[in-house]
């Protein structure tokens, strides 16, 4: 490039002198840096280096041909105009050079502490934010411009778009944009009879609000949103997958009895195709849009591993173009303790054929040679070519770890470098109840946890008017008038939760307790066989259902159940022996003394169940069997949270929970205790 600068200055020097497509043609295998350096030589190469169809010829050269992400967000090329191309490009360029480079990752960190926990965030379109924060008492749902988060700390003060108070705790959601026409929001709320509220955001002209569209009653475990249909793991907390159409009202139900193994980890929504995830099988279903509108099952595949989670999302499910136009392609993400895996599925309806195809595997292995990893929620991102995932290990002395991996494809050049990890002590916890969000194209990812640590990671660098202009290039989020009817309410509402929430260590409230004995009262068996009792009253009975100690053992293992089975219902106790538990329509037993659960495979009532174990004494004859484990690694946020916390507050002299107190939220007394083993009376305060 020096050569080029020394004969760039002048009037008769080659450049200047030479036609218009030839420096032009030149300019196509110059790098962006050497191209912007030129720019500065003379006003006609300057504005030959802004020509749209340049900067057109470098996207296909530089970010096309390498595979790198592209906003699926993006206006189309031809409406936008060489200044925005030429932005889209560098920012692209950048990102990836910032993302992806070999070495460490480029970022800076925007932090926005809360004094909620944060239960969940999306990033939508590039250009916003939504976060929902919640504790036993109300919940938030709000809107943010991404640009002006970005901006923290540069200028005073940062107000939502939108917000409104919900009547539960939020504990997932999903996002469905309409181009032109607003989203449609569904979030899933814990409260006594869990339930799923479908929004969207209107304009009231100089500001905007959320409207209720309707809600799902008792269902939970939210899977899909597409167009007027939800998908959902558990109705009535029976574990059986349906879709509910929430236009209508109307429901079909994928399955007619609960599944042995568990209910459906993740499903997915593609043309009239659903595809459902369970612990061990991949089923396929067909929406049947014009004839009778049911889910009728196509074809099951059982897994080669055992699942520990499964990813789908819009850009992980795909049509694939072929000459067989009956044939449709998704993907399929798969975490363990042993890594990360990527298949391919391939659907053939015409020759009743359904395929898996290994794409990518990442071994975790031993980090450091001999501290066993920890994987959890593996998940694809704006496209099935980006997945990321969290990582803990059992030596706390390792930070928990953000990972992201570009997988190759068939013409993408893909390096070594292709696998970045990110463990900064300043970034928020990626432990206790993470939440998290990951847009590669735009260069930004957004954390956020039970400590009401929330936090933007920025990798673009962009900022200023360039940020204006990359956002033109993007598709803007148009909202509706508003009618004004069913508008959430922007004051606190009160919240009927369903403890534990969080549940993320140390004693229940005395109130809490009240409140399961109540809930747990509605399903007492009506015969108490003799020896087994229900101790409602007695709180020491159910030490390991309320009980912080036993936090790492049975109760992370109930959250598991509640993971795959549903809400946990204990029902019969034989004191110091077996434990009786109803959990998505199934019967569990656990013994006190181990922490593997046994499942009845057969519908019978508790009290039958109980009286088989004394007549076996044990569980020898009783028509049930072992659970084999839980393997999705789930203790990274519930377990090794406790263990972490713990830690951090011995070591580090850092007790993330009286941070949060700090900035005005509310935390039990247990968790703020310098001696965990300390347990005040029960009406001390």
């Amino acid at each position: 490039m020096s050569a080029i600068e020394r004969h760039s200055i002048g009037e008769h020097n080659f450049l200047t002198g030479s036609p218009s497509d030839v420096i032009l043609d030149i300019f196509c295998h110059l790098a962006i840096a050497d191209l912007l350096a030129v720019r500065c030589t003379c006003r006609r190469l300057s504005w030959l280096s802004t020509l749209k169809v340049l900067w057109l010829e470098i996207l296909q050269r530089d970010i096309v041909a390498h595979a790198l992400p592209m906003p699926s967000y993006c206006l189309p090329l031809g409406m936008l105009s060489a200044n925005q191309v030429e932005c889209l490009v560098r920012h692209l360029y950048q990102v990836n050079r910032n993302v992806w480079r070999p070495s460490e990752p480029y970022y800076r960190t925007i932090h926005l502490p809360s004094n909620r926990p944060i239960t969940w965030v999306r990033l939508v379109l590039g250009q916003w934010v939504l976060i929902a924060s919640s504790d036993t008492s109300s919940s938030i749902i709000a809107l943010w411009h991404l640009s002006s988060l970005l901006q923290v700390g540069r200028e005073s003060t940062v107000s939502p778009v939108a917000q409104a108070f919900l009547d539960g705790p939020v504990e997932q959601g999903l996002v469905q944009v309409h181009r032109y026409h607003g989203v449609t929001i569904a979030l899933c709320l814990k409260k006594r009879i869990p339930c799923i509220s479908v929004m969207t955001i209107e304009n009231l002209g100089q500001t905007a609000a959320f409207r209720q569209l309707t809600t799902i009653p008792d269902a939970s475990h939210l899977r899909f949103l597409r167009g007027f249909y939800i998908g959902v793991a558990f109705s009535q907390n029976i574990s059986i997958p349906s879709v509910h159409n929430w236009r209508t009202g109307d429901v079909d139900y994928l399955q007619t009895i609960p599944d042995l193994k568990g209910g459906y980890i993740d499903m997915a929504a593609r043309s009239n195709w659903i595809a459902a995830v369970s612990r061990m099988h991949l089923h396929i279903y067909i929406l049947d849009f014009l004839g009778s509108g049911r889910c009728k099952f196509w074809r099951g595949l059982n897994m080669p591993i055992a699942m520990s989670s499964a990813c789908f999302d819009e850009g992980s499910v795909s049509v694939v173009p072929s000459v067989d136009e009956e044939s449709e392609k998704l993907y399929l993400c798969v975490g363990n303790r042993r890594g990360i895996h990527i298949y391919e599925v391939v659907c053939r309806p015409l020759d009743d054929h359904l395929e898996l195809i290994p794409v990518w595997t990442h071994n975790l292995g031993l980090v450091a040679q001999k501290h066993e990893s920890l994987t959890v929620q593996p998940r694809f991102g704006a496209s099935p070519h980006v997945i990321t995932w969290l990582r803990d290990c059992v030596d706390l002395s390792f930070l928990p770890t953000f990972v992201a991996a570009r997988i190759p494809t068939p013409d993408s050049v893909v390096g070594t470098g292709d696998v970045i990890e990110i463990s900064d002590p300043n970034l928020p916890s990626l432990y206790c109840q993470p939440v998290r969000d990951f847009d590669e194209a735009r260069g930004v990812a957004i954390f956020g946890n039970a400590f009401g640590e929330l936090a933007l990671i920025d990798f673009s660098g962009v900022a200023g008017r360039s940020q204006e202009i990359l956002e033109s290039c993007f598709q803007p989020l148009s909202f509706p008038p508003s009618f004004g009817c069913d508008l959430l309410p922007t004051e606190p509402v009160h919240c009927v939760f369903a403890p534990p929430f969080p549940y993320c260590g140390g004693d229940l409230y005395d109130e809490h307790k009240e409140y399961l004995f109540e809930l747990w009262r509605e399903h007492e068996p009506e015969n108490i066989p003799e020896g087994w009792d229900t101790d409602w009253e007695l709180w020491g009975g159910w030490v390991c259902f309320v009980n912080g100690f036993q936090f790492a053992g049975i109760a992370s293992l109930l959250e598991n159940a509640y993971h795959y089975y549903g809400q946990v219902i204990p029902l019969l106790q034989r004191p110091y022996d077996y434990l009786i538990f109803e959990a998505g329509g199934f019967l569990f037993v656990l013994r006190e003394h181990g922490l593997v659960p046994y499942i009845a495979y057969e519908l019978i009532a508790p009290e039958e169940l109980a009286t088989m174990i004394d007549a076996n004494d044990g569980l020898a004859s009783a028509p049930v069997t072992r659970i084999p484990k839980l393997d999705d690694t789930r203790h990274l946020e519930l377990g090794n949270t406790q263990r972490r916390w713990e830690y951090e507050r011995e070591h580090q002299k850092r007790n993330r929970w009286q941070e949060l107190v700090d900035r005005g939220g509310k935390v039990h007394w247990s968790l703020l205790a310098k001696d965990i083993h300390y347990r005040p009376r029960k009406n001390s305060q």
